[in-house]
């Protein structure tokens, strides 16, 4: 998987139930998605623009967003008996 620059590295966020109907795989990729976010506006090389343009989904660590996306991808992984993921 390409990390993605710009508006291309924004998520969707997801309902947790959704979260739980997919497979481990996607789940990884997910969190590594997350993970691939900026910290905050402020190390960003997005527009003000860009930014308004992706005022529902997921951009920065920063966002309340992120933790709360980032939490339930890892929790429903925590049930996932084959994997095992570092704090």
């Amino acid at each position: 998987m390409k990390k993605r620059r710009g508006l291309r590295r924004a998520l969707q966020p997801i309902e947790r139930d959704h979260l739980e109907e997919m497979s481990t795989g996607a789940l990884l990729a997910r969190l590594k998605r997350l993970r691939w976010c900026e910290e905050n506006r402020e190390c960003s090389d997005l527009s003000e623009e860009e930014v308004a343009a992706a005022a529902n989904l997921i951009l920065f660590k920063a966002d309340p967003a992120w933790r709360s996306a980032y939490a339930d991808v890892r929790e429903v992984l925590a049930t996932r008996e084959h994997v095992q993921i570092k704090p």
